[in-house]
């Protein structure tokens, strides 16, 4: 059976009004645990025949008093962006966020998107924090972010000290994040509703609006049926390692290198016989460099450099980290379609009807998804193996 592959981009202005798409000719989702943020990519065609597509609407947007303007100067950083894919209109919805950077070159426009983490690259106040915990630290920057956003954190972690200096918010998480080897993510209504389907024809009153990713020249559509409210419920997360794990049937997904897996370039990784050193260094406040080790000498060593925390909580660190090390399981990716939906952080079953022995349910580090007119794919990394085959 073949499907038609379908997409729909939304993307709204700083009033919340929808803007049309240029002819979209590929989308790139990356997601990964270890990543701060989720990105995208967009790249549409900005040129007709030599020609810039334009886009009319009732006032003048260029210079010359024309009613007509150039597509690309549409979009702007920090438009609010959704992204829906899937098969036959059948879709769901992949990733919510902001466009980050607009590129022009080689007659096409690639639109940088970011996740909703998006909201925290404004600057904070400078503050020397002594004797504090991860939480009061996220406390002082969501503060200054929107004080509405609610901070889940599973971290007691204390720092003898630490500095903001100069700062965007997000540089803040990427600190705290790198100390503590936390997931890191931000949830609002919006975003929790990817992986869910996306039925167009309520969101649109019944219209599909087919030619929204075609369409050379769209017309405006600034009215009501278009506008967008903004998320209420907002949540920053600061988790422990494989704590977000989505349970719900209806998303449970397996994978057979004999039939839904199109490529693989997994090896099986067998801890054993594995010896793992994990080095954890700070520095004190005369500079001096402190360090603690976990493991065993002989084999692979890991070294990570956090702020100036206590020695028992550098223990902590080492050994949460030699865990997942030594965790068996998959390296490498395999290349699959996008049905059925998955999302890091998944645990899903891997099955080979070659080597049984290597079955079982895995959790999902990265999901890396790409649509294209050569159709749609996502490159699914595996990580530690939560448990044997269950079959």
């Amino acid at each position: 059976m073949l499907y038609q592959m379908s997409h729909f981009v939304e993307i709204t202005d700083s009033k919340g009004y929808y803007i049309p798409n240029p002819p979209i000719t590929e989308i790139n989702i990356e997601r990964n645990i270890k990543n701060l943020a989720d990105f995208a990519t967009v790249t549409c065609v900005i040129f007709d025949h030599n020609q810039h597509i334009k886009f009319k609407e009732n006032e003048s947007f260029d210079d010359d008093g024309s009613s007509e303007r150039k597509i690309y100067k549409l979009y702007k950083r920090g438009q609010k962006i959704k992204i829906h894919l899937g098969y036959d209109n059948n879709l769901k919805l992949e990733f919510v966020g902001y466009i980050k950077d607009v590129k022009t070159d080689e007659g096409k426009m690639v639109l940088d998107c970011e996740d909703e983490l998006f909201m925290f690259r404004k600057k904070v106040k400078n503050k020397v924090f002594g004797t504090s915990n991860v939480k009061s630290i996220l406390q002082h920057i969501v503060k200054e972010i929107n004080p509405k956003i609610k901070i889940v954190c599973d971290y007691d972690m204390s720092y003898e000290k630490f500095t903001i200096y100069k700062a965007d918010a997000i540089d803040v998480l990427k600190q705290l994040q790198q100390d503590t080897g936390a997931d890191v993510y931000f949830r609002s209504s919006e975003s929790e509703k990817i992986g869910q389907n996306s039925n167009i024809a309520d969101m649109y009153g019944g219209n599909l609006i087919d030619t929204i990713n075609t369409a050379i020249g769209l017309p405006a559509m600034f009215t009501e049926l278009y506008k967008k409210n903004n998320a209420e419920t907002t949540e920053l997360h600061f988790r422990m390692p494989y704590m977000k794990k989505n349970t719900d049937p209806v998303s449970v997904c397996d994978y057979s290198m004999q039939h839904n897996v199109e490529d693989s370039q997994l090896n099986y990784r067998n801890t054993t016989d594995l010896k793992v050193k994990i080095r954890i260094v700070t520095h004190s406040k005369s500079g001096e460099r402190l360090e603690v080790e976990f493991g065993q000498p002989g084999g692979e060593e890991f070294e990570y450099k956090v702020n100036r925390i206590s020695n028992a909580e550098m223990k902590k660190r080492a050994e949460m980290e030699w865990d997942r090390k030594m965790a068996p399981g998959y390296d490498g990716s395999f290349t699959t379609w996008l049905i059925p939906y998955v999302e890091p952080n998944y645990s899903v079953g891997i099955y080979d009807e070659d080597f049984p022995e290597k079955d079982g349910i895995y959790n999902v580090e990265s999901v890396v998804t790409r649509y294209s007119e050569e159709g749609g794919q996502r490159t699914v990394t595996p990580g530690i193996k939560l448990s044997a085959n269950n079959k």
